[in-house]
């Protein structure tokens, strides 16, 4: 957890507003290499689409729910912070694969860099679950 916690203190957003719009656009830079991988492949399916758009839109619920508690309550700005950095990592983990997919080169040096990162998170959340099991 700790790692996390420095991630997310290290990791600056310039102001509040790019905390939600930064995943945003993320989220259209994957759907739309998703999109352009998929029609190419003839492989467009309306009910991925639905699932994925499903998903971006639970993601973007927890971000906006992490403003609530950061503007309406005082709170530390972190919450809303690390769910963004999470959704950041992840959302460019899923661009630089829909690259791959067309052709796209993606340097070693990045696609190292996004996976130690998602290591770090998926670490932090496996030890934060183990805690759990063990408080029950």
């Amino acid at each position: 957890m700790e790692t996390l916690k420095e991630l997310v203190t290290q990791f600056n957003f310039q102001n509040e507003t790019y905390v939600v719009v930064i995943p945003l656009i993320l989220m259209c830079l994957d759907i739309m290499t998703g999109l352009i991988n998929a029609w190419i492949k003839g492989e467009v399916d309306s009910s991925k689409l639905r699932k994925g758009l499903g998903k971006k839109l639970g993601e973007i619920t927890c971000i906006l729910i992490g403003e609530i508690f950061v503007v309406g309550f005082g709170l530390t700005a972190y919450i809303a912070a690390g769910v963004s950095i999470y959704i950041i990592v992840m959302e460019l983990i899923s661009i630089c694969e829909n690259l791959e997919k067309l052709g796209v080169p993606i340097p070693k040096f990045i696609k190292k860099a996004l996976m130690v990162a998602n290591t770090e998170i998926n670490e932090d959340n496996k030890e934060d679950d183990s805690k759990e099991d063990e408080d029950k």
